[in-house]
């Protein structure tokens, strides 16, 4: 499993670190079921997604792709 850590005081766009060292892209866009979010990735080794929701600290989600399937957790950034 790979977690994004996303810092929830951005909550628009930003970008977003993996634990593997990579890195990407969470946006925010404008759906008719509110605001949903997606993850853009700069590696080719992680499928895009989107989420349905506003990012939740430990969501976990699994995403389906041509590659097979992949899982993310999501964790917040801690203030240090």
């Amino acid at each position: 499993m790979t977690t994004i850590y996303v810092d929830p005081s951005k909550k628009k766009e930003q970008i977003v670190k993996l634990s593997d060292g990579t890195f990407g892209l969470m946006k925010a866009e404008k759906q008719k079921s509110g605001i949903g979010y997606e993850f853009d990735f700069t590696s080719h080794m992680h499928p895009s997604f989107e989420m349905q929701h506003a990012p939740v600290n430990g969501d976990e989600e699994t995403v389906h792709s041509i590659d097979g399937e992949q899982q993310f957790k999501i964790q917040w950034l801690s203030k240090s």
